[in-house]
């Protein structure tokens, strides 16, 4: 069962594939080769020699639809409506070839017959469009990996920035919390301080300790200067 379903994969994938397209579009413009072919020698005037007419009508029709190919794979550089002109043009190729504009045949046969131009060019601009997304697929499947190479490239440099940001702000932290140990440290020094500059008496912040001396020695509060009075 896993073989079968494996071979069924195998055939989904070369449908899908882009091979399959080219495949495909490259026997389509084979045959329209010889559409334009036939047409070139009915236009062509008999004046010419056999063998520059037979020369001619093979290098307009290889021409032509070359012309039809590179147009087709190269849809991204130019107008989107001319992909959609080309293949009205082989559809008129093969209307002619097959002398769809013969009014005298019977009208199921010129239905047929158009429907069979309709059909060609359908079929040539259906695969201008799908070789094209095709292409525009397969260009980013190749372009996965160097974006996925730069997108690791972007993670681990972000990454790096993100440990030195951790680093910063760890040492901003160990800073701060020194700063504020310090300034607690210093908070209190001052409390210290001015606790000890202050008179016991009047409670009166004094600015050193010998201004304090000299303050406790005239202070109205200090009681011993009391008694003296």
């Amino acid at each position: 069962m896993k073989h079968l379903e494996h071979f069924f994969d195998n055939i989904g994938r070369a449908i899908t594939s882009l091979a399959a397209v080219i495949f495909v579009m490259l026997m389509t413009i084979t045959g329209m080769i010889f559409f334009s072919h036939t047409l070139f020698s009915f236009v062509f005037p008999a004046s010419m020699e056999p063998w520059e007419k037979l020369a001619a009508t093979w290098l307009m029709a290889l021409g032509w639809e070359f012309t039809v190919l590179i147009t087709t794979c190269n849809t991204r550089h130019i107008n989107k409506h001319i992909p959609l002109i080309m293949a009205v043009c082989s559809g008129i190729i093969v209307l002619f070839f097959i002398q769809a504009f013969d009014s005298q045949q019977p009208l199921l046969t010129i239905g047929q017959r158009w429907f069979v131009g309709l059909l060609a060019a359908t079929i040539n601009y259906i695969y201008a469009e799908l070789f094209y997304s095709k292409w525009s697929e397969r260009s980013e499947q190749q372009a996965m990996p160097k974006k996925l190479a730069q997108t690791e490239s972007n993670l681990v440099q972000l990454q790096s920035e993100l440990v030195q940001v951790r680093s910063a702000l760890d040492q901003t932290q160990r800073t701060l919390t020194e700063r504020e140990r310090s300034l607690k440290e210093h908070e209190g020094f001052r409390k210290k301080t001015e606790s000890e500059l202050t008179c016991g008496h009047c409670k009166t912040l004094q600015k050193n300790y010998g201004a304090l001396r000299a303050h406790k020695g005239h202070c109205k509060q200090n009681p011993i200067n009391k008694i003296i009075i």
